[in-house]
């Protein structure tokens, strides 16, 4: 009777043991939403990405709720690390191993590439890559910031008294130049507007007769006491930095938000002020009818706009969420469509 008993509790014990063990276990692969969480904090903390966790936990937008519990993808189970994991080189000269913690845009960075580079010569349709997926890339290892292209060198104006615009041009930069006004400049040129495009030739002599000149100007861009905005330089400036991670307050490629990003671009190619979105929305003029290069406005979360970001056409703008970091959403999505606000093109 008393072996039989003394199995009997040996068995309890096991059977408790397990039970904690198993328990524990299922503990580690959830969490429970708090106070701030989002879907991109919580896939940084837990080491994997936001569409993972939207894929696990079968939801259909990026919104969450406190005391909601997620599961976590069964790769990054683990709690997360304060120790800074060092990357690893390359296998070969052309291939590199994704670590735990990489995001396109680290790795892009990494080999001096852009976002887009990687993602085309990896047939990549998303931002999402895995823990050892092996990528190809291009370029030297390097653990600085993005470097940003080599200016241009002095421009020349040819015999014939004309100049061929370069990447980074603005009308205010050839026309100090060539010690010349905005206005000289566009009169003697035809131009109706500060738009200019690269390899357009503009005279730069006022006693140039003739001008290859073949582009249609546009409407007017943004511009600002400064000087004008070149569009293009804009757009592609902001574009090379799609997959950098939201960061409240951010205004570097180490982490954006949204007014923050705004300012960073802005700055390539201009002395600006670092406004919030609201103060952006107060400097800057409505127009009906958005242009690449116009800024669009969001209310997200109290009265007032609260969020913004640079339309690049066909109802597209880029922006920096604060569940999604730097990407390119559509004015038309049901989220960005009840929320906007309008337009507006910047000056100060």
């Amino acid at each position: 009777m008393k072996k039989r008993q003394l199995a009997l509790s040996l068995g309890a014990i096991v059977g408790g043991t397990f039970l904690y063990q198993a328990s524990a276990e299922a503990s580690a692969s959830t969490v429970q939403v708090k106070a701030g969480d989002t879907l991109w904090s919580l896939s940084t903390k837990y080491h994997t990405t936001v569409e993972a966790l939207k894929s696990v936990n079968k939801l259909s937008s990026n919104t969450i709720h406190i005391g909601q519990t997620l599961s976590i993808p069964s790769a990054s189970t683990s709690q997360p690390s304060n120790k800074e994991e060092k990357p690893s080189a390359p296998a070969t000269g052309s291939n590199y191993k994704v670590q735990s913690g990489d995001t396109l845009w680290k790795v892009a960075t990494r080999f001096n590439m852009s976002v887009e580079e990687l993602k085309r010569l990896n047939a990549l349709s998303s931002n999402i890559i895995y823990i050892n997926q092996t990528l190809k890339v291009n370029g030297s290892n390097s653990a600085s910031t993005p470097t940003m292209s080599k200016p241009a060198e002095t421009p020349s104006k040819d015999a014939n008294g004309t100049y061929k615009v370069q990447r980074g041009d603005s009308l205010s930069k050839i026309a100090s130049t060539f010690h010349m006004s905005v206005s000289e400049l566009k009169q003697i040129n035809g131009l109706t507007s500060n738009t200019i495009y690269v390899n357009q030739q503009l005279k730069v002599s006022k006693s140039s007769q003739t001008t290859t000149q073949t582009t249609k100007p546009s409407t007017s861009t943004p511009s600002t006491s400064n000087g004008t905005l070149n569009v293009s330089q804009m757009i592609s400036d902001a574009k090379r930095y799609i997959g950098v991670p939201y960061k409240w307050g951010g205004t570097t490629p180490s982490g954006f938000d949204c007014s923050g990003f705004i300012y960073y671009v802005t700055k390539q190619q201009i002395s600006t002020t670092r406004y919030t979105t609201a103060g952006y929305w107060s400097v800057s003029t409505p127009v009906s009818n958005p242009q690449p290069g116009d800024l669009v406005f969001f209310n997200t979360y109290s009265s007032g706009p609260t969020h913004m970001g640079i339309y690049l056409g066909n109802r597209q703008f880029i922006h920096a969420g604060s569940s999604t970091g730097v990407t390119i959403a559509s004015l038309d999505n049901s989220y960005w469509s009840k929320r906007y606000l309008g337009a507006k093109r910047f000056s100060q």
